[in-house]
């Protein structure tokens, strides 16, 4: 993986993860990243904005930080349970990059146990958490 951090991301000190992402990893996120936004849309009856957090058990996601603070420090997607952490520049996809070098198959995995977390979030008709 051979993606180079933003200059921003130079300048500024802004963490980034040892390795760059490739497109394949990078369409996973963004997949990832719709699939919170169905989910998000059917519990609450409104658009998740990809700023706030959508507040799902085992998801952490944070927006970018534009300081360097401690929040700033942090990921800004992760999923319970596993061990790689995805950081981007301003906005999903732009300076991205994690912590593990993973092979294609690494990341259909993570990709698959993440769309079970977030869809263990998603509300049945009767408002109950399946």
């Amino acid at each position: 993986m051979s993606k180079e951090p933003e200059i921003g991301q130079l300048c500024w000190g802004q963490p980034t993860g040892n390795y760059g992402t490739d497109e394949f990893a990078d369409a996973l996120v963004e997949y990832i990243l719709a699939e919170i936004e169905r989910v998000y849309w059917n519990n609450n009856q409104e658009e998740w904005d990809r700023f706030d957090d959508p507040k799902m058990k085992g998801v952490e996601f944070r927006p970018y930080y534009y300081d360097d603070s401690d929040e700033g420090k942090k990921p800004n997607l992760k999923f319970e349970g596993s061990a790689q952490e995805i950081r981007w520049y301003k906005h999903p996809g732009r300076g991205q990059s994690c912590t593990r070098f993973w092979d294609e198959k690494q990341w259909r995995r993570w990709f698959d146990k993440a769309l079970k977390i977030i869809r263990k979030n998603e509300k049945d008709i009767y408002g109950d958490i399946k």
